[in-house]
């Protein structure tokens, strides 16, 4: 799961003054020392992103190691990634193509005031108003059920032509899956990867789909997501040895299906040049290799980036 920061124009999270929030990979949030023998650091489509947008922001978090601070966006991207990953370990046993509409939605529904209550006490530290809180509860919450009348939706198409379990398991992904490459250093956890079948010229053939979730507030694929898709594409042909079909963001809001891109030999180079990139120009461990890059993104008038204390008096 990645939950990258991006500008507002690119489908960025946004407070509910409609303001610019920084959104950041929960595995990011504590940057590990992870390294190989051959690159100094293990990279990640957030890391390069965040070089991107500011090289002496990626100094701070990746080099420097200083933990992002928590946010309502970071707390529930998480916890609806918890939410959908943790519906396809329930029993299914007791549902049919009867009940199924209904009962998962209970399921559904519990697995989020679980999660939602567990993460409770971290809320609390981010002194929302009720009414903030309540904003956020609700929005996450229509988030989920917005991914479930799609999922609902889309097993019943399939109960077309196969049974009710038959139609569940085909659209269950595999979920949470990091995938890493020590050639190229780099690494990412893929949300949900889908093993779908089509048929082309009277075969049937895999249609491999990947997916990452996203709680952003435009549906649109900005140069951040399609950087983190390429990524992916690159990282699954790697360890399978072969192209996934599509890769795309499911945006949780939306009743629209995912927005998908296709995979081609150009998308993968495209990753292999960004990756490439990245190691040539943060071998340096020192701060003024690193320079600032002033935007709107450093402050705002509700908040500010997480190293702006750090970052104002600097050279």
């Amino acid at each position: 799961m990645n939950i990258e920061q991006t500008n507002n124009n690119n489908g960025s999270q946004v407070d509910l003054n409609g303001n610019k929030v920084t959104e950041v990979a929960p595995a990011d949030r504590k940057p590990e020392s992870i390294k190989s023998d051959k690159f100094p650091r293990v990279q990640s489509p957030s890391s390069i992103n965040t070089f991107k947008q500011c090289p002496r922001k990626y100094y701070f978090h990746y080099i420097e190691k200083l933990a992002s601070f928590p946010s309502i966006h970071l707390i529930r991207g998480k916890l609806t990634h918890s939410i959908l990953e943790d519906f396809f370990d329930v029993n299914v046993e007791h549902l049919t193509k009867d009940n199924f509409m209904f009962d998962s939605r209970v399921v559904l529904t519990e697995l989020f005031k679980k999660h939602w209550e567990a993460n409770r006490n971290e809320m609390e530290t981010l002194k929302l108003t009720p009414a903030e809180l309540k904003f956020y509860k609700d929005e996450t919450f229509y988030m989920v059920m917005t991914w479930h009348k799609r999922f609902v939706h889309e097993v019943a198409e399939q109960m077309k032509t196969k049974n009710f379990k038959e139609a569940f398991n085909y659209h269950t992904p595999i979920r949470e899956e990091e995938y890493r490459s020590e050639t190229k250093g780099v690494r990412g956890f893929i949300d949900a990867i889908y093993e779908f079948e089509k048929e082309v010229n009277g075969e049937i053939i895999k249609d491999i789909q990947v997916i990452d979730y996203k709680t952003s507030k435009r549906a649109k694929m900005s140069p951040d997501y399609k950087l983190q898709l390429a990524i992916y594409a690159m990282l699954y042909e790697e360890k399978h040895g072969f192209l996934p079909t599509k890769v795309g963001i499911d945006f949780l809001k939306f009743d629209e299906p995912h927005l998908c891109l296709d995979v081609d030999r150009k998308l993968v180079e495209f990753a292999q040049k960004e990756v490439a990139m990245i190691h040539e120009k943060t071998v340096s461990k020192e701060k003024l290799d690193y320079p600032k890059r002033i935007t709107a993104l450093c402050r705002w008038h509700s908040g500010q980036c997480d190293f702006y204390d750090l970052c104002k008096d600097d050279d």
